[in-house]
């Protein structure tokens, strides 16, 4: 693993936190949390049952993708179904897992970053009088979210294609 990685996922982490504090205080008491295809609210919750489920949301995707790619390591080589049969090899198992585990911590940072405009951009359609989101803001985050998915799957395939031993 790469503490940069590490690093880098617990700031996104730290920001992610802050940011929700920080538009919690901007919230009324009572907010718009879901809305349809046009924008238009249909669904309502309170300030803190909101912040508290986008922050459990927010961090519990990442830290559940992180907690179970790390607690590959522990199974039996014969379980990583991969490609090559190189990586299986006892003596780059451990390497594999590790690839694993740094690259799921920068798709964490992404997605928390990515986690944090969206809360956000709910957030500012309910200081919009009456609370409406704005359907295309919304539809750009899908296109990051989806792009940032398939890049991280890409990576998975395109490095295990490759035999172990070449780096």
């Amino acid at each position: 693993m790469r503490p940069l990685a590490l690093l880098v996922a617990i700031a996104c982490a730290i920001v992610f936190i802050a940011v929700s504090l920080h538009d919690y205080h901007q919230l009324p008491d009572r907010i718009a949390s879901h809305f349809d295809i046009t924008g238009t609210v249909n669904g309502w919750m309170g300030k803190t049952a909101f912040t508290s489920s986008m922050l459990a949301v927010g961090l519990g995707i990442p830290v559940l993708f992180i907690a179970a790619i790390y607690l590959m390591r522990f199974l039996p080589t014969q379980y990583l179904n991969l490609p090559g049969d190189s990586w299986r090899d006892p003596s780059h198992f451990r390497k594999a897992c590790d690839y694993f585990l740094t690259i799921t911590l920068w798709y964490a940072a992404a997605f928390l970053l990515w986690q944090t405009a969206f809360t956000h951009q709910i957030v500012a359609a309910n200081l919009a009088t009456p609370p409406r989101l704005d359907g295309q803001t919304a539809a750009l985050l899908v296109v990051p979210i989806f792009i940032l998915t398939l890049a991280w799957i890409i990576a998975f395939i395109v490095r295990f294609f490759r035999p172990a031993w070449g780096g």
